[in-house]
């Protein structure tokens, strides 16, 4: 009984021990209350953990497009009023405020999470209506070069937010943003190639944001640069910003940057990397649609090659209109030239059909929708075979004889006679 009783102490003892983690043991009455946890079934290591625990892979956060960590134009919407609502009393708290931001900002030593609440803050004061203020944009002037280090720190956190930062400002202003656009997007550009999804998808849809809402023609030259840069993801995003732009703007906006937009295109349809190309040739409706004269000057200077690639995208995309007028006009002459004949004119004697030929435009017009066929139709033989009959009916003709003239029995009477007869129009050429 005695050892009984110790073996019990000493098994309340031990899972006193397990348990407890400050070193403050309970006393046996209390742990005796206690109720053991169940025992698990097999490996306690490779039991099943549950959804949303830590170090368990998190449900529901289904990567983007970009992959892990990427955003999107979607994101940024949301975040531009996730922040901390605050008010604004007066110019003068607003200048104060915006001073605080810019000092933050522009000293890269101060905390991370320091420099992302000012960026955020910024955010608040466009969504309080810090716009309505002159002061505001004197002040954005200053906040430039803090823009700038921000979109180029190293943490993915503090750029993510400059991004959405940025984008906000071009939301909400328009073109009264286009001096910071100018001195931020080729900051952004710098991002697109970076090896951090975060980073790289942040800083394509802050030029996205730009390009819709700040429609500044100096942006154009900083795009278009940026088409033959030797990496090739900038490429394949420089023109896809550049198709965007050419869907967004307006004409007027376009027409000072006209030639560098067409020679900048035929140079990313020669492009080396086959992505870009495709970019490319999406740009080259979006030009069409602003300045159809130099579109197709354009198309008319690529090589037979290159023609034909941008004929097969056209026509898959459903854009035979934005093809030159001269092409469309060979294109559809070789497809009329491919539809076979029909019936009636191809079981028809070779002497009719010249006939039917040589009858004038009069009787053409006569002819059913079905018999009439362009020009370039029409064979080459069979229009020399109607001439000769049309020449040898003139010489019938000025001679003044019918068919009762002609000696009786010769084939030129049997062939009028029956010609005749039949009612074709052949009968011209021997009355």
């Amino acid at each position: 009984m005695r050892r009984l009783i110790c073996k019990r102490i000493c098994d309340y003892k031990s899972f006193d021990d397990e348990e407890s983690v400050d070193g403050n043991r309970p006393s046996s009455a209390a742990s005796a209350f206690k109720v053991p946890p169940p025992k698990t079934s097999g490996n306690p290591v490779n039991s099943a953990r549950k959804p949303g625990s830590a170090g368990g892979p998190k449900v529901g956060g289904a990567s983007k497009e970009g992959g892990a960590g990427a955003v999107d134009e979607d994101d940024f919407i949301k975040a531009f009023t996730d922040v901390p609502s605050i008010q604004i009393y007066s110019s003068r708290e607003l200048e104060e405020t915006l001073n605080k931001i810019r000092e933050i900002l522009s000293d890269d030593k101060h905390d991370w999470d320091q420099r992302a609440n000012a960026l955020k803050k910024i955010r608040s004061l466009l969504v309080a209506g810090a716009a309505q203020y002159d002061c505001f944009f004197q002040h954005l002037r200053l906040l430039d070069g803090a823009l700038k280090l921000s979109a180029k720190d190293l943490r993915s956190q503090v750029v993510r937010e400059a991004c959405i930062t940025v984008a906000h400002l071009s939301t909400v202003l328009g073109n009264k943003f286009d001096h910071g656009a100018e001195a931020i997007v080729p900051t952004l550009f710098n991002l697109v190639p970076n090896s951090a999804k975060v980073m790289a998808t942040s800083g394509c849809a802050a030029i996205r944001f730009i390009i819709r809402h700040t429609h500044v023609p100096r942006l154009i030259p900083l795009i278009t640069s940026n088409c033959t840069s030797k990496s090739v993801p900038v490429r394949r995003r420089s023109f896809e910003f550049l198709d965007l732009l050419l869907q967004e703007w307006q004409t007027h906006s376009l027409e000072r940057h006209a030639a560098v937009l067409v020679e900048t295109i035929k140079k990313g349809i020669h492009d080396a990397d086959a992505e870009a190309r495709v970019e490319a040739r999406k740009t080259y409706m979006g030009l069409r649609n602003h300045f159809p004269g130099e579109a197709e000057t354009l198309y008319n200077s690529l090589e037979p090659s290159y023609q034909k690639s941008l004929q097969t995208y056209l026509k898959s995309s459903g854009s035979v209109a934005s093809l030159p007028q001269s092409d469309r006009s060979s294109s559809s002459s070789q497809e009329s030239l491919n539809r076979p004949f029909s019936s009636k004119w191809s079981t028809a004697n070779p002497s009719t059909v010249a006939g039917r030929v040589s009858a004038g435009s009069s009787k053409a017009s006569s002819l059913p929708g079905s018999l009439q066929r362009s020009r370039s139709d029409i064979d080459v033989n069979a229009a020399a075979g109607a001439k000769a009959h049309h020449a040898a009916g003139q010489s019938v003709r000025s001679g003044r004889l019918g068919v009762g003239a002609l000696n009786p029995g010769s084939y030129a009477s049997l062939e009028c006679e029956a010609l005749w007869r039949s009612g074709r129009t052949a009968k011209l050429y021997c009355v």
